[in-house]
């Protein structure tokens, strides 16, 4: 399957075979997708997997998304907001690696891997910030029921991460695209803190819950970093979101990954030749709520090149509208109140509109 997500030009190319020798048959995939979206090729995924991940699991060798947070693993095309959350600047996002996925009964999932991230759009570069870590992740579905339409989700990620040049860097990150797409975190009130380090971790927890039309979710973050010639560093961060179909629909649980898939639109307003057994109406409507938290400030931060203080304070809430015109087209429709309290500037307040269109198939 190729995807084109919320204004983005990305160009992916899935394939998949079945071998057999005997009586051993193995399964596997191959992924390859690049984004065009910042004027340049970027590689997003571009892996080999082995095997099956309810069977005895999928081996992934190459670059792909390092299993972390819950946000982030949901497919932008499906995410009820056109951003994600300010924190989620702590997930590590794609890198190079070698991982084995496994899940059982679609209620438990298991993922562990090595990763190497680079400082460049396609992880290459070698450079302040770029790590060598390991990742892992477990997740429980104990309720699941239709697909997600009643859910009780919790999980559990970590990293620990190296530094390859000795410098942790935490903001930003040099790959996100200049639109912004939904598996890159991106703020524009989040700093970005460079700290000599020997060492970091991650740690994510996560719960989310279904009951129809009606879904929430909460993650918290946080890291620890180890500082050279200082103390160590504490941020983290977290998010509540919610949302409603006013029309009935339910966001589907994809129990071999633990996340959250596209939405099936019950009465499309504009019919194709996979729908012709959905009658036609006014498409889908989501009502979503989201509020997060960063607290990037520690007293041992290292100060700025001039000697100003370091860090960030974020609350911010998000009030979204979507119109699922069709299963693969929708209208977004955002309203972000910030309040970024800086350690230099004080508090501030921001109002933040935007739209998006996005189709994918």
């Amino acid at each position: 399957m190729a995807t084109f997500g919320d204004l983005g030009n990305v160009v992916g190319v899935r394939r998949a075979w079945i071998g057999a020798q005997g009586d051993l048959v193995i399964g596997g995939r191959y992924i390859s997708e690049i984004d065009l979206a910042s004027g340049s090729v970027v590689v997003r995924d571009l892996f080999v997997g082995l095997g099956d991940r309810q069977d005895r699991g999928e081996l992934q060798a190459g670059h792909f998304l390092e299993p972390f947070s819950l946000e982030i693993g949901a497919p932008s095309y499906s995410f009820p907001f056109m951003e994600t959350s300010p924190v989620s600047v702590l997930d590590p996002l794609r890198s190079w690696g070698l991982g084995i996925f496994r899940a059982r009964f679609s209620e438990t999932t298991f993922a562990l891997g090595v990763f190497q991230a680079g400082t460049g759009p396609n992880d290459f570069e070698i450079g302040d910030g770029s790590t060598v870590g390991l990742t892992g992740k477990l997740t429980a579905a104990p309720i699941n029921e239709g697909d997600g339409e009643r859910l009780v989700h919790v999980g559990l990620a970590f990293s620990e991460r190296l530094p390859e040049r000795g410098v942790i860097v935490i903001g930003v990150p040099q790959q996100a695209t200049l639109l912004g797409l939904g598996d890159f975190p991106s703020s524009p009130f989040a700093p970005r803190i460079s700290i000599p380090a020997s060492f970091q971790q991650l740690l994510n927890l996560q719960c989310a819950a279904a009951n129809g039309p009606f879904w929430t979710q909460a993650e918290w973050y946080g890291t620890w970093i180890d500082q050279r010639g200082g103390g160590g560093v504490f941020f983290h961060g977290c998010h509540a979101d919610c949302g409603y179909f006013l029309t009935g629909e339910h966001r589907p649980y994809q129990g071999a990954s633990g996340t959250f898939g596209p939405i099936r639109v019950n009465r499309p307003l504009l019919g194709c030749h996979a729908t012709p057994d959905r009658p036609a109406g006014w498409g889908a409507w989501e009502l979503a709520a989201r509020f997060s938290y960063l607290d990037f400030r520690d007293s041992d931060t290292p100060r700025g090149p001039t000697g100003q203080l370091v860090g960030l304070r974020l609350p911010d809430f998000t009030f979204g509208v979507n119109w699922y015109l069709a299963d693969h087209l929708r209208l977004m429709f955002n309203y972000a109140y910030v309040l970024p309290d800086g350690p230099n500037t004080g508090t501030s307040a921001a109002n933040v509109f935007a739209a998006r269109l996005g189709i994918y198939w």
